[in-house]
């Protein structure tokens, strides 16, 4: 199969990987890690880092079996390692600000930011972090005090 097509499919379809993970793995039995993302920080980490840990793995098969001859695997392992990129940009740089880096304000950041507020005020929808599609009873919440400000201290 072409490579091209490979990526981007892979790519586009973590998000409904990232939007399963999220809503029943992250918000069901792995909750004891994921609240304290949703908690005021302690220190510099929290438990919930250890799912990018445990999902990169996923990362590190299909590379390791697109070496042993599975060589679609390779290109999958390709898209799934740049969606995870471009999930942690999103979320740990322009969101959460954990990093110290300028990013520029553009509405397609600003939505993704606005729409993760919402998720942090009610712990629901939206999971989803590149495509996060909000329900009407979710936008009539957009005005209540910003949860994400935590991370800024």
């Amino acid at each position: 199969m072409n490579p091209v097509v490979l990526v981007v499919g892979s790519f586009v379809l973590m998000e409904g990987v990232s939007y399963a993970a999220h809503r029943w793995v992250m918000h069901g039995f792995a909750m004891a890690w994921h609240r304290s993302h949703h908690a005021p920080p302690v220190g510099r980490f929290e438990k919930n880092d250890l799912f990018p840990v445990c999902f990169s793995g996923l990362g590190v098969l299909l590379f390791a079996l697109g070496t042993r001859g599975w060589d679609a695997l390779w290109w999958v392992g390709v898209g799934v390692t740049a969606y995870g990129v471009a999930y942690s940009f999103v979320h740990e740089v322009h969101i959460h600000h954990r990093l110290p880096v300028r990013v520029p304000r553009l509405a397609y950041l600003e939505w993704l930011r606005d729409s993760h507020r919402i998720h942090h005020l009610t712990s629901a929808e939206p999971y989803g972090m590149l495509l996060p599609l909000l329900r009407a009873e979710a936008r009539a919440r957009r005005s209540a005090k910003d949860p994400l400000e935590r991370s800024r201290a």
